[in-house]
């Protein structure tokens, strides 16, 4: 489990074909996270939860099955791009951000980014079956940051940036067109399941 608060920034550097349909992603990451994560330990990856198999000097390798690609914009990684890096919470921390699982639940895409000074304001779109269940002002894991929605309109939704989270994630360098992985808040994923019952 997670909070979508981003600890630090990796990069691919290598990428292994291991079988027909899956591969294993090697990602710098930074050193004192190798005294904490080892082999079966979780890493939060742009907000998915993946599995670390094996570290490899400063870089960390997980295994991408054919269902993490597909659920996941993984495939269009290479070699030198950013990722967002989350080790998973202790039970003794402060919850910052939301409750994250590490599931992708769909591939969006960035639509508009304005700039108001140092502040950057993201329309995201995403599917309407997803749309339907974001809620505005609710929380949202976004490549694995948490984030708070401003506004929903149809199947597009706006989120507004500080300088801050800019900085510390893979945001401060997207562009229109852009995919990211969304995360809905699972707590409301529960609620419209018992709601349904």
């Amino acid at each position: 489990m997670f909070s979508g608060i981003v600890e630090a920034l990796g990069y691919v550097t290598e990428i292994q074909q291991i079988s027909s349909k899956g591969v294993r992603m090697f990602i710098q990451a930074p050193f004192d996270f190798k005294e904490d994560i080892r082999p079966g330990h979780s890493m939060a990856v742009n907000g998915a939860c993946l599995t670390v198999v094996e570290w490899a000097q400063n870089s960390f390798g997980v295994d991408l099955s054919p269902e993490t690609l597909e659920k996941t914009y993984f495939k269009e990684l290479k070699i030198g791009d950013t990722v967002n890096l989350e080790r998973p919470l202790k039970f003794s921390d402060r919850l910052h951000g939301h409750i994250v699982m590490g599931h992708i639940d769909e591939v969006g895409r960035i639509v508009k980014i304005e700039k108001w000074d140092e502040f950057w304001d993201f329309t995201f779109q995403v599917s309407q079956n997803l749309a339907q269940d974001i809620v505005q002002k609710g929380s949202i894991a976004i490549d694995g940051v948490s984030l708070t929605v401003n506004a929903c309109e149809g199947d597009k939704i706006r989120v507004m940036l500080i300088p801050e989270t800019l900085r510390k994630t893979t945001f401060g360098k997207k562009k229109e067109g852009d995919f990211v992985q969304i995360e809905l808040d699972v707590i409301g994923k529960y609620i419209k399941k018992w709601v349904k019952l």
